[in-house]
């Protein structure tokens, strides 16, 4: 295990299982769990993953590591040890492991044409693939796209049978008829993926791509940093089968503010706002959660610290005992995910946070239980 998540997660006991998907914000932040047979990362022991695909998953956004950095940090709060395995490596502060098989510009084919060796050399427990966005540039080259993904599909299931891959749906483009292909060819992936999965080929379908929209994108053909967050949340819940639910910290629907500060226009953040200026002691951020039953839940704040050194804010449930929440020096721009374990009580519960020691910011929590 590179880096070693024990080395930056916060161990907690226990496994969560899934819950209700809420629409906290306007936006849901996991796609459908799961059967919880298929559900590859539980044990204790580290899984190989192969994060396999394009520039997207090789990382064109400015933390350098697409999905995979939130993807790491949220399976790093939990405690969970995976190992990121492929011939590439990228991937800024907050990806510790950044190994990849992610080929900028490349399209299904390349990939088909080269993956033997990858799986043989790396023998991934996982496979991540997402593929596609590079064939969606004319009609003739999207018209052989799905022969071209099953013929790739069935390459890799064969090569390495005792895989789980796991297909994703496509991000959308900025141009119109780049997007157009892109959506035809999402509408057609369930039907393609569930044909080979029928066969007993092992492969199912997971949607990161409708978690984006056009306005996520920082070029014409990348979602940005905050953005690719979003699908990181719907890659966790296929392979944890936990759901989450997404609370943006900036939206007043969420949380609400006392002498801390919404700050704008951020491409890192997961809703494109951030909360900082949280720097006094009468500073607070209260979030209001939803809870279908009362008990034992768990968040994982996406929290911020610029310092150089290790910085908190004091967490309190439902007006009880603060604890502290410590979040690593990973630079302002450069999230870390702070899991905790907490009790809940059955409808709207109050998690606010406040100045601890030095200063960190919010960009949004993550809510999931109970276990």
């Amino acid at each position: 295990m590179k880096s070693g998540v024990k080395a930056w997660a916060m161990k907690l006991g226990g496994l969560v299982g899934g819950s209700a998907i809420l629409a906290a914000g306007g936006l849901a932040s996991s796609g459908q769990a799961p059967d919880q047979s298929l559900v590859p990362v539980e044990a204790a022991a580290t899984v190989r993953i192969m994060p396999l695909g394009d520039s997207n998953t090789a990382g064109a956004d400015s933390a350098q590591g697409g999905y995979r950095t939130d993807l790491w940090q949220l399976l790093a709060a939990d405690g969970r040890e995976v190992d990121f395995v492929g011939s590439g490596s990228a991937g800024g502060p907050a990806l510790p492991d950044k190994n990849h098989e992610g080929h900028g510009g490349w399209t299904i084919q390349q990939i088909h044409d080269n993956v033997i060796g990858w799986l043989q050399t790396q023998q991934p427990q996982v496979v991540l693939l997402q593929i596609g966005t590079n064939d969606m540039y004319t009609d003739a080259s999207t018209a052989g796209a799905p022969a071209r993904m099953t013929a790739l599909l069935n390459r890799i299931t064969s090569t390495a049978p005792d895989a789980e891959v796991i297909v994703t749906t496509l991000p959308p483009l900025a141009d119109a008829n780049h997007n157009r292909r892109v959506q035809a060819f999402n509408q057609l992936l369930p039907g393609l993926v569930g044909s080979l999965a029928g066969a007993g080929r092992n492969v199912r379908l997971t949607d990161t791509g409708s978690a984006l929209i056009q306005g996520d994108l920082i070029d014409p053909f990348h979602p940005g940093y905050g953005a690719v967050s979003r699908a990181a949340a719907r890659w966790y819940t296929a392979l944890t089968g936990i759901e989450l639910t997404r609370y943006e910290a900036e939206q007043t629907s969420n949380a609400t503010l006392v002498n801390a500060v919404r700050l704008g226009s951020n491409v890192s953040s997961s809703g494109g706002t951030k909360v900082g200026k949280i720097d006094f002691a009468d500073s607070s951020v209260t979030f209001t959660v939803q809870a279908a039953t009362a008990g034992p839940h768990r968040i994982r704040i996406r929290g911020g610290n610029g310092m150089t050194t290790v910085c908190s804010h004091n967490l309190s449930v439902n007006g009880g005992a603060a604890t502290s929440v410590q979040y690593q020096p990973l630079g302002w721009e450069n999230w870390t995910m702070v899991g905790v374990d907490l009790t809940l009580n059955a409808g709207p519960n109050t998690l606010k946070f406040t100045k601890g020691a030095c200063f960190a910011e919010i960009d949004a929590l993550y809510l999931s239980g109970p276990s």
